[in-house]
């Protein structure tokens, strides 16, 4: 068995899938390839995970490789930008990240929605997230599973609070400025078929 893992974190069996059958995303050259190693936790995952797909070959189980869907890209077929985030200090000066419908997690890791790489003070994953709701059009920012704080114009953030245009968001030594899209003036069209409501 080849045990590869994606650039989204999945493991699957390379000699089996051309992409990964979580997410989709095609096999990489550069994508990890993780040894089988006996003495370490290695062990239990490629284990696990050969009893999965022995349970999907023999038809005792299913995998689920559909990807979720967002509010926007189940109803309007994409998932458009909902509003951005600017860094104005770090090491990502200049640079804006989109933010789309639902949570975008803040964190060090590429895997992160809004990836802060190059910054040590911030945490790997999920260190804070901003949502947005597309129903009430409203913006939050919510401190994330990691010990670190977030800061919201420099007030410490502990439970959800609401972004106003130019908040700025500090995490580490790196300060995002919110920059929202979506407001009264403009909104995503939706159709009059609410996503709840879609036959699956």
């Amino acid at each position: 068995m080849n045990l590869a893992r994606c650039e989204k974190g999945h493991f699957f069996d390379g000699d089996e899938f051309n992409v990964c059958p979580h997410c989709g995303v095609p096999q990489q050259r550069d994508m990890e390839t993780v040894a089988v190693n006996r003495d370490d936790t290695t062990t239990e995952v490629a284990t696990s995970f050969t009893a999965a797909i022995k349970e999907a070959k023999e038809g005792t189980k299913s995998i689920d490789d559909s990807p979720t869907i967002g509010y926007f890209g189940k109803a309007i077929g994409s998932e458009p930008v909902v509003g951005w985030l600017v860094c104005i200090e770090g090491n990502h000066l200049g640079e804006d990240f989109r933010l789309k419908g639902g949570r975008n997690f803040i964190g060090r890791s590429a895997a992160m929605d809004v990836a802060i790489t190059g910054d040590s003070s911030v945490a790997r994953e999920r260190h804070a997230a901003v949502i947005f709701d597309p129903k009430s059009t409203t913006y939050l920012v919510q401190p994330g599973e990691a010990k670190e704080l977030c800061y919201l114009n420099d007030e410490v953030v502990l439970s959800a609070q609401e972004l106003k245009v130019h908040d700025v968001i500090s995490l580490g030594g790196t300060k995002l400025m919110f920059v929202p899209c979506c407001s009264e003036a403009f909104k995503w069209e939706v159709s009059n078929d609410s996503p709840d409501q879609t036959e699956e």
